[in-house]
């Protein structure tokens, strides 16, 4: 598998969880744009990570209009999700697309009216392409997994978002069939916009349900026709993506689909004129091409001091002693941790030795929660459980007491850098022994290119920090 690829799911009418899903875990995922639809369900398919989204929420409780789109692709690209596939229930509009059809979008039209559509605007404002909206490379694995089902799937269509919840009006129907319009759905706008906006790989499968009201030979759609068809869809749809799963996740050419640098050359306002509230929601939807935002006013990277070549030869050793020396940095990393977590429920802050320590200890009491130290082997005085991690070079291991977190509480976890992950994932697993829940992490300095924070984001789970390197 290549371990870059992070595949969410969003499920619409009839879909609102994934049959066969391994290690499953609900979690909540806070956004700055709002609430979600519903908490992200995390998993393993045949060995491959997976991300749920019920678009309507569990239960259908969010009519199109009522959906918090923007919070929604926010909170999966927190999650860490890089392909993301969408299954919507439609309305055909053409006679050879009849009930029980797959199509694979690749066009939209969007007459939707009420919704926000961008995760830019005053303030920071940007402009992407959506001449392509859908991703290619998802819609081949999608054509292959449903050939292989030997399912009834249209490759290419224009989908027309209309704003409902009412359905369309007999000319409505027609004026979207003169358009050349192949379906009528209510949701794939402005998700595939914001998707892109997110640089993260959309593709969409539309299930028909109906003919919406423009056949002849058919009555006008309604709720219960809807819900019998989705009923009988759902089966297939659950089952193609689960085929599609361990294409897209081993596929070697993700990395370099243009889907994932929709950002590249789409900023316009000037850096010096951009809203630092604003850069602030943007951390994760555009932390790939944007300075992060808590850095402009006080660039923590010039009070942390580079060693090369410490402890070995390659190796730049990122030396924290100069920032925990400066008392306004070191204020400032700790107001920025709690300016993120402050609103959080936290039971513990979980503090790996040692210098997590220095940053959870000052952090723990500013959330209202309690300090669990995690240390090496050897080091805690009563009872502990132990979990092993490999090293370069052999392995190694961290200990907790057993009495240190109860049954679901909600643990923090903070170090001062994450690089390959082996300590912080080790820590995840003790708190998880436990019986907790960790709802985040949060490191000083992360070193992107040694992949920790995308194996902590594997794990579903939210990964904050304040700087990162280049290199190791």
């Amino acid at each position: 598998m290549n371990s870059a690829n992070v595949i969410g799911v969003i499920g619409g009418s009839g879909v609102y969880d994934i049959d066969g899903l391994e290690n499953r875990c609900w979690k909540r995922i806070n956004s700055p744009f709002g609430e979600p639809s519903d908490e992200l369900l995390f998993g393993d398919v045949g060995g491959r990570r997976l991300v749920f989204l019920p678009r309507h929420g569990r239960g259908h409780r969010l009519s199109p209009s009522s959906i918090n789109y923007r919070a929604n692709i926010d909170v999966l690209k927190r999650a860490g999700v890089t392909d993301l596939i969408a299954v919507s229930a439609v309305g055909s509009l053409r006679e050879d697309f009849p009930p029980g059809t797959f199509v694979i979008v690749d066009q939209f039209i969007d007459r939707t009216v009420t919704r926000e559509k961008s995760f830019f605007g005053s303030g920071c404002v940007a402009h992407v392409s959506m001449a392509k909206p859908t991703c290619s490379r998802l819609g081949d694995h999608l054509e292959r997994a449903a050939t292989m089902l030997s399912l009834s799937i249209v490759r290419g269509g224009t989908y027309v978002a209309m704003e409902g919840p009412q359905f369309s009006s007999l000319a409505e129907s027609e004026m979207y069939r003169r358009m050349g319009c192949d379906v009528v759905g209510m949701t794939n706008m402005p998700e595939a916009k914001l998707a892109r906006e997110a640089e993260i790989c959309y593709a969409s499968i539309a299930m028909v349900t109906d003919y919406d009201c423009w056949h002849p030979d058919h009555d006008y759609v309604t709720v219960e026709d809807i819900v019998r068809m989705v009923a009988s869809n759902s089966v297939n749809a659950r089952a193609l993506v689960s085929s599609a799963i361990s294409q897209v996740g081993a596929d070697e050419h993700a990395a370099s689909c243009p889907c994932r640098v929709a950002l590249q050359n789409a900023f316009i306002t000037k850096p010096e004129a951009r809203d630092p509230e604003v850069m602030a929601r943007l951390d994760a939807v555009a932390g790939r091409v944007l300075p992060v935002s808590r850095e402009q006013s006080l660039d923590l990277r010039s009070f942390i001091r580079t060693i090369p070549d410490y402890p070995k030869p390659g190796i730049m050793f990122r030396d924290i002693t100069t920032l925990l020396g400066h008392a306004d940095g070191f204020r400032y990393a700790i107001d920025e941790f709690v300016k993120r977590f402050d609103s959080e429920k936290i039971d513990k802050v979980a503090a790996i030795e040692s210098r997590g320590f220095l940053f959870g200890a000052p952090l723990a009491p500013r959330v209202s929660a309690g300090l669990v130290p995690i240390r090496k082997k050897g080091k805690l005085p009563f009872e502990s459980i132990s979990q092993e991690y490999m090293l370069e070079y052999g392995a190694d291991s961290v200990e907790v007491h057993v009495d240190a977190i109860s049954p679901g509480e909600r643990v923090l976890l903070v170090d001062d850098l994450i690089a390959t992950g082996g300590t912080a994932e080790a820590a995840v697993k003790l708190v998880e022994r436990l019986g907790g829940s960790v709802i985040g992490a949060a490191f000083v300095i992360d070193l992107p290119e040694l992949g920790g924070a995308a194996r902590l984001r594997q794990r579903g789970i939210e990964v904050f920090s304040l700087c990162d390197f280049e290199g190791h």
